[in-house]
């Protein structure tokens, strides 16, 4: 009748092992993620988050932030991100008025391309010779005090601008055309943020091409780019862009993922695999591009640094859903391991970390219908999680920290102190 309070040592010994062995496997994976942020591919929740299926789904890739990389195919967002990125990079690293000037140039490009000219033939008047040569092209001036030859940045020469320059050389040594070269290089070199807009609003392939109709004369149309709000009586699809193809796909992936929920039926699973593989595809051309565009530009800005601030180390995550996601995931990990490890709170760290891996069943788990990410695992309801979290519920309400860890010190040290 009582031998359900009977536990055998060799029980006891498995059971103390067990939770020091999920303890270990805890402790050990948020080491690992600890150690890998300061490496150049910290980790993160994000890819775990993004193929997150089943009744949670959207709420576990809404903790992303961009579950889609919609974010990367929008200039406004990617404008806004680079210049947040610019404020944290020169805090973080104290960069000096010189390395900001740079950043900024790197971003945005130089206000003036400024050109020496080392010999002015006498009786040569530059400057009146720019401004009669070249009126009403590019911004080009001549500071004769200083012998420097200015050429307004805002935007970069045109061919038959730059051909222009070439051609005019009133000084017979020919400073002048070699100093014009010189702009036509640095003039013809877009900044970071003008190859974003080229790559997500010039791009007629990327976003496309639509026209509107002139409202002084509506049959007239202006060829506009974007594909974005064409379903209108004055408005034109000149060219479909890939990244409304890309959102479109997107909108079918949600529409026919409704349906295998519902059906749960394999033709319709194996439709969603092909039609997620084809979107993953579309999003690595589309997203790709511009990540490189983004990776280039902050090589780009640790090259400058010294190595003084370089000891500095990587530059702190910005605060978001995703980092808050991961950061918990992390130090879950960490805490909850040292605890179960050492059999201090035993109940409430098993608890916890019970709850814990509950949530990551519940990213994809194993039900009907629901898309399994790709793996030797194949499961229906139960899976590796649940296992472990009917473990850590067992050591819960068992008093293994009792039998054997801390908790067993400090119940001693209480019935001391309380007996004395």
């Amino acid at each position: 009748m009582n031998d359900w309070k009977r536990v055998s040592l060799a029980a006891v010994v498995l059971v103390v092992l067990l939770r020091i062995a999920i303890g270990w496997q805890f402790l050990y994976e948020g080491i690992w993620k600890y150690d890998s942020l300061q490496s150049p591919n910290p980790w993160t929740a994000e890819g775990y988050l993004k193929s997150a299926q089943g009744p949670f789904r959207d709420r576990f890739r809404a903790m992303t932030g961009d579950p889609d990389d919609l974010g990367w195919l929008d200039y406004d967002t990617m404008s806004a991100r680079w210049t947040a990125w610019q404020s944290r990079f020169t805090s973080h690293y104290g960069l000096s008025q010189e390395q900001q000037a740079h950043l900024a140039e790197l971003l945005d490009g130089p206000a003036v391309h400024v050109t020496k000219l080392e010999s002015i033939p006498e009786g040569v008047d530059l400057d009146k010779f720019v401004r009669e040569k070249l009126k009403g092209g590019p911004k080009l001036t001549y500071d004769p005090a200083k012998k420097l030859l200015l050429l307004d940045a805002s935007t970069p020469l045109t061919p038959n601008e730059a051909a222009d320059l070439k051609a005019l050389d009133p000084i017979p040594d020919g400073d002048f055309a070699k100093a014009v070269a010189t702009l036509d290089r640095n003039g013809s070199k877009l900044s970071f943020r003008r190859r974003l807009a080229a790559e997500l609003k010039g791009d007629p392939e990327s976003v496309g091409v639509m026209a509107r109709s002139d409202k002084n004369s509506p049959e007239r149309y202006t060829p506009e780019m974007g594909t974005e709000a064409v379903n209108t009586p004055s408005t034109v699809l000149l060219k479909y862009g890939e990244i409304q193809v890309y959102k479109d796909m997107l909108a079918n992936y949600t529409q026919e993922l409704k349906k295998a929920n519902r059906d749960a039926v394999d033709f319709r699973q194996q439709h969603l695999d092909k039609l997620w593989d084809k979107i993953q595809a579309k999003r690595n051309s589309l997203v790709g591009p511009i990540k490189s565009l983004d990776k280039l530009l902050k090589d780009e800005a640790i090259r400058m640094l010294t190595p003084k601030q370089l000891a500095l180390g990587a530059m702190p995550a910005e605060n978001s859903p995703l980092k808050r996601a991961s950061d918990s995931a992390m130090w879950g990990l960490l805490i909850l391991g040292v605890l179960l490890i050492a059999g201090l709170f035993t109940p409430f760290a098993a608890l916890a970390g019970a709850v814990m891996l509950l949530s990551f069943y519940l990213v994809t788990p194993p039900f009907p219908g629901v898309p399994q990410p790709p793996g030797p695992e194949h499961s229906l309801f139960v899976n590796k999680n649940l296992i472990e979290v009917l473990a850590l519920l067992g050591i819960a309400v068992l008093p293994t920290g009792r039998w054997f860890g801390l908790d067993g010190f400090l119940l001693r040290l209480f019935r001391r102190k309380k007996s004395v």
